[in-house]
């Protein structure tokens, strides 16, 4: 009983201290990129409305590095769309075909096949740079609002009384 006791005490004391260690979302640097789990992939939120690749290459272009990789996704995106439609219809019309003749409508189907799976491979090259391009844009931007002047005081003592400095930092 002693024990559960000390547990819950232990569990209740660290909850809190668990809670504050989390940075809230008006904490962020203004202009963040923020990335939330979604189905089959992230959802790219800025101030809370939901981005599209298109949008984050518009904010991104004054940022080099970010720019490139959001490039590299949206080019590779739409591959990706042109490997499943292409793959979609071909497997479609291998399929229709193979009520037929069995063995060129297997070979359409597995063509088709390819085509999805190229699909599929280019969805994840797509994603994955887009991942990068935003984790590169929050960096640039995070250095940004960082660097901005600060003014540092200073209090000491001397000789001949107390010293108070500033400085910019």
């Amino acid at each position: 009983m002693f024990r559960k006791l000390l547990l819950a005490i232990a569990f209740c004391c660290l909850l809190p201290l668990a809670a504050l260690s989390q940075s809230p979302y008006h904490e962020l640097a203004k202009d963040t990129i923020v990335t939330r789990a979604a189905f089959l992939g992230n959802a790219y939120l800025l101030d809370g409305k939901r981005l599209n690749r298109q949008v984050m290459q518009w904010f991104m272009t004054d940022h080099p590095l970010a720019h490139d990789q959001i490039r590299v996704a949206d080019v590779s995106g739409q591959m990706a769309a042109v490997g499943y439609t292409l793959g979609g219809m071909i497997f479609l019309g291998g399929f229709l075909l193979s009520q037929d003749e069995r063995s060129s409508g297997s070979d359409l189907m597995l063509m088709g096949g390819a085509g999805i799976g190229a699909g599929l491979l280019l969805t994840l090259i797509s994603s994955g740079h887009q991942r990068r391009a935003v984790q590169l844009y929050n960096e640039d931007i995070k250095q940004y609002y960082n660097s901005s002047a600060r003014v540092e005081w200073q209090l000491g003592f001397s000789e001949s009384g107390v010293t108070l400095m500033a400085g910019l930092e």
